[in-house]
């Protein structure tokens, strides 16, 4: 981590706001990291409740076709060092024993891409979410963490990650509920292909939408 630069804050609105306006004046990849969120987002400008004792950072840096991939697989491999079975629900929610413990938001920009992560640590702060220390005896720091997930990501392969992905994600091979803007309908998934889509049983591929786990995978 000593070649990546790293600006901490007690509070902020939101890691990945910070994070988008040092990136006008900002050439490397760098990092923001808060202590507490006062408008933390998720997808499709949720709120995402971001209270003191959370790991919440943003990752600034080149544009990748997989980057959400990348780092939900960076995640969950951090996860697995702390003798954890995290899974993962397309497409980039992270779960622990079903329950949501970890979310990211990726918002790109014209050139580069920042990567918000919000891992509940001492708290569960939503219905259906879970935390850390319900986990585990003694969470590590927070910096230890996020150290961890950032390292994680530059040292993965890109043509290992879409296998890596495919094999942590409990939404393959299940019969999932989809809300897209223009529909709602229920389907098998079969597969996540080269974009991070979904790919369907019948051939149609999902590129954004809210997914439900009517079923788990086969197997």
């Amino acid at each position: 981590m000593d070649y990546i630069k790293v600006y901490h804050f007690e509070k902020v609105s939101s890691t990945n706001e910070v994070a988008k306006d040092l990136a006008k004046k900002l050439e490397d990849d760098f990092i923001v990291s808060a202590e507490k969120q006062t408008a933390g987002r998720g997808r499709k400008d949720r709120s995402w409740r971001s209270p003191k004792g959370g790991l919440y950072f943003s990752l600034c840096l080149p544009k990748e076709s997989i980057i959400s991939l990348k780092v939900s697989v960076a995640v969950v491999e951090t996860l697995e060092c702390l003798d954890l079975s995290p899974s993962l629900k397309w497409p980039n929610d992270v779960l622990l024993d079903g329950k949501k413990l970890c979310g990211i938001l990726v918002e790109n920009l014209e050139e580069r891409s920042v990567v918000g992560v919000g891992l509940n640590i001492n708290k569960a702060p939503l219905n259906g979410s879970t935390c850390l220390n319900d986990h585990v005896e003694q969470s590590p720091p927070t910096d230890d963490l996020m150290k961890s997930i950032v390292r994680g990501f530059y040292r993965l392969e890109d043509e290992r990650v879409l296998d890596m992905y495919r094999n942590f994600c409990e939404t393959l091979g299940g019969k999932v509920r989809i809300e897209t803007p223009s529909e709602d309908f229920e389907a098998t998934v079969k597969d996540v292909d080269e974009r991070g889509r979904l790919v369907l049983e019948g051939g149609k591929r999902i590129t954004a939408g809210d997914v439900t786990h009517l079923r788990k995978k086969d197997g």
